[in-house]
């Protein structure tokens, strides 16, 4: 083997790089809120009907505070010791901004639907 074979960094597939960037722990966040909103629909569909229905969609946005409450504490506390270590801060920086996120696109889709 060559000087300059031995010194090549070892090439990595794009998908792992970028899964590496984002982080495994936000992308389980995200996959977690795609999944409770079918949940949700179903709970709803199976619940009762009339002035009684919503127990389904309120069962899964209490499923969604409390997980979101927890990741974001998390993660913060993550935060604090990454930036007091100086270390890389950037997975549970957007970690935090995660919940927020959720919470900013359902209201704009919600007042693009009202439009």
């Amino acid at each position: 083997m060559s000087q300059q074979e031995l010194s090549a960094p070892p090439k990595a597939d794009v998908p792992v790089s970028w899964l590496a960037r984002f982080g495994r722990r936000n992308v389980a966040y995200i996959v977690f809120v795609v999944l409770l909103v079918p949940f949700a629909l179903a709970l709803e569909a199976s619940g009762p009907q009339g002035p009684d229905a919503g127990g389904g969609v309120m069962a899964g946005i209490m499923l969604w505070a409390l997980v979101s409450a927890v990741f974001f504490l998390v993660n913060a506390i993550l935060l604090i010791v990454a930036l007091s270590r100086n270390a890389p801060a950037g997975k549970p920086f957007l970690a935090c901004a995660l919940p927020a996120a959720v919470v900013v696109g359902v209201i704009v889709l919600s007042e693009m639907n009202l439009m």
